[in-house]
């Protein structure tokens, strides 16, 4: 079973206010597209192994029109660097970030060695734009206190953030990340479009 940050199976998305957002409300139809900024990390030590989400953003480009800037991550001086540039404002119609990494509750992973807590990453893109949204395609992340999340919304600067609470294996977890994301385009991410969301 996936759990996503919220208080129940059906809430996956965590707003600064704590309630969730339930995938299976109806919806006007949809804003212009949200287009996503995705940073992954490496899935194995092994450089031979070809494992990587960017079949998902293909999918959601053919599919459903939104456009995507993929690029991956080894470093922690690499990850300072493309947060730095999902901030800038040529990059304002890219609303999700999407950091597809290894995963441990409050962290995400870049090796073994090099963690980034939730605290460190909001330091790090403190949006100032407003309107957009950080997801997690991590296992366990979001399996933190409520007060964590929140705070990371608010100094990140950001409308919501969503993730795993539970380890999640690859397969499942990439078809739900897919289908998630194409969700979030039903919704606009102003605080109208979060609160019809909501209903």
């Amino acid at each position: 079973m996936h759990h996503w940050s919220g208080v129940s199976r059906g809430s996956w998305l965590a707003t600064a206010s704590g309630r969730g957002y339930n995938s299976a409300v109806s919806a006007k139809p949809r804003p212009a597209p949200k287009h996503i900024f995705c940073i992954e990390g490496n899935w194995d030590s092994s450089l031979a192994q070809p494992t990587t989400v960017r079949p998902v953003l293909e999918l959601l480009e053919v599919n459903a029109g939104v456009k995507y800037i993929y690029r991956d991550c080894s470093t922690r001086n690499e990850l300072d660097f493309l947060l730095d540039k999902w901030r800038q404002k040529g990059y304002g119609d890219y609303k999700i970030l999407y950091l597809a990494f290894h995963g441990e509750p409050g962290h995400i992973l870049i090796d073994n060695r090099n963690t980034v807590s939730l605290d460190e990453l909001a330091e790090r893109i403190p949006c100032r734009t407003g309107q957009r949204l950080v997801y997690f395609g991590a296992c366990s992340v979001m399996r933190v206190d409520k007060r964590v999340i929140r705070r990371f919304i608010r100094s990140a600067g950001v409308r919501a953030a969503c993730g795993y609470t539970t380890d999640v294996d690859w397969i499942p977890s990439t078809a739900l990340d897919l289908i998630a994301m194409n969700e979030l385009q039903r919704f606009s991410f102003t605080r109208p479009g979060l609160q019809a969301a909501e209903k």
